[in-house]
């Protein structure tokens, strides 16, 4: 029986070490990864937030004209 086998004995020295090291330096790559893909989405939705501002403000400068050329009768 192969490693990893139904029935086949634990591995014991240095491949027992070696798995466990992998499967930590997996979980941390995949931690960093996750940390990272969660940083850019704040980005993203300060982004977001900061070009809805801006979309806003304009529309207000839009309506503000519309109304001193006597485009809008309110």
């Amino acid at each position: 029986m192969s490693a990893g086998d139904t029935g086949a004995p634990k591995a014991r020295g240095f491949l027992a070490e070696k798995d466990q090291f992998q499967r930590r330096e997996a979980a941390q790559e995949a931690m960093y990864i996750r940390q990272q893909e969660m940083e850019k989405i704040e980005r993203l939705r300060r982004k977001m937030k900061e070009s809805q501002k801006h979309m806003d403000e304009l529309d207000k400068h839009l309506e503000e004209y519309a109304k001193s050329q006597g485009g809008e009768q309110n």
